[in-house]
């Protein structure tokens, strides 16, 4: 096992740390010797008491990724291994594997391995990496660790999907099939690893998406940013009279119409449009077209802290017009996956497009993520979810 460095802060960041934020930028630390990606490291405070360990990554503004205020733990395998197994014991009881074979084993920060993803989907496990650091420390050994902390789970392939658009590898196993079947509260649905968004699917709204269902009976559904359609069975299913689905993205329509059929579903009363949303809502307001429920999901308008202005402006005008084709006394389902747009400032861009739509608003429901991608008091910027159930009048 390689040798612990040390980094002192030239930030006064203890108090933070010491709450349990697990980042700690490259501008905070007072550089002496450079060090390769995946080191442990030992933080320092100024009087040269250690506050912490974490794992070192040479090229991403976040320089440190804390892992331990325990001075006595050593960043070893052994360490590893209980921080997976914990990980992976408490989604245990979570699910009826019978009925959700797809679901987060390890968040990250909020599963205190900052960095690392593992999404499970049915026997397949998907990793990803945030940033070469993480990975120099995990990948040698993730797999045997993941194995042996998984029982009474069984993964029979592990799939590193890269981020950035590169081809991703087996680390286990064989190739996932380019597309197969996952269940969600008993619903089917199709994922494919290799080239679908994120790890495959989007399994942070799970529990919306069953939300939908219940909310859906006898109303005119209109889902924007559809993706594969995640929303829009559940709505269909819930007894929605009709759905219109619409996004960009033409493979993921198709695969939306494959998961209506593989779940007994009708298109007759399901229209799919491969258009743009904001395109589509002009066409809607300029028809006098309204629906009973409407459900917005884009993509995040927020990357980075600089783009923040421009993306409020783009919530904003984008909730705006969907309240404009939502029916008096109908819903309006209103999310948003960016880290830098606050809960409050989610519901201050709701508050604002009702006022320029001229419409009242009730907040039904306000959520964040699922139990498998849990939070720290510590890390405001791990609730990246909002999710509103809004009615309008």
């Amino acid at each position: 096992m390689p040798p612990e460095s040390s980094l002192s802060l030239q930030k006064s960041l203890t108090e933070k740390i010491q709450e349990g934020h697990p980042w700690v930028y490259r501008d905070a630390l007072d550089f002496h010797t450079p060090l390769s990606d995946g080191s442990m490291v030992r933080l320092l405070d100024s009087s040269g008491r250690l506050l912490a360990k974490g794992i070192y990554d040479a090229n991403s503004p976040i320089a440190v990724r804390i892992y331990s205020i325990d001075p006595s733990e050593t960043l070893d395998d052994d360490f590893k291994r209980r921080r997976l197994k914990r990980a992976i014991s408490s989604r245990l009881g979570l699910f009826d594997r019978k009925k959700t074979n797809a679901f987060r084993l390890c968040h990250g920060e909020g599963d205190y391995m900052p960095g690392l993803i593992v999404d499970l989907y049915d026997e397949t496990a998907v990793v990803q990496f945030d940033g070469q650091g993480i990975k120099a420390f995990w990948l040698p050994t993730l797999v045997d660790l993941l194995l042996s902390a998984c029982a009474p789970l069984v993964i029979r392939r592990v799939y590193l999907k890269h981020r950035h658009g590169e081809k991703g590898e087996v680390l286990f196993g064989d190739l996932p099939e380019k597309e197969f079947e996952i269940l969600e509260h008993g619903t089917r649905f199709l994922v494919n690893v290799v080239d679908g968004q994120k790890t495959g699917f989007f399994l942070d709204q799970r529990e919306n998406r069953l939300l939908i269902r219940q909310a859906a009976k006898e109303s005119r559904v209109w889902n924007g940013f559809c993706y594969t359609g995640g929303f829009s069975v559940q709505a269909a299913l819930g007894g929605a009279k009709s759905v219109v689905s619409v996004d960009s993205a033409s493979e993921a329509l198709a695969t939306a119409r494959r998961n209506f059929e593989i779940n007994g579903l009708s298109l007759e009363t399901s229209k799919f449009f491969c258009q743009d949303v904001l395109f589509h809502f002009r066409q809607a307001i300029a028809g006098g077209i309204h629906y009973d429920l409407v459900i917005v999901d884009p993509p995040s308008f927020a990357h980075a802290k600089e783009s923040l202005p421009k993306a409020l402006r783009a919530y904003r005008d984008l909730f705006t017009q969907a309240m404009a084709v939502t029916q008096k006394g109908g819903l309006l389902a209103a999310s948003s996956c960016s880290s830098h747009v606050t809960e409050e400032a989610f519901l201050k861009i709701l508050r604002m497009a009702a006022k320029e739509a001229k419409r009242s608003v009730q907040f039904l429901e306000i959520r964040g993520q699922p139990a498998d991608h849990p939070t720290l008091p510590g890390f405001p910027e791990g609730r990246y979810l909002k999710f509103v159930l809004a009615r309008l009048d």
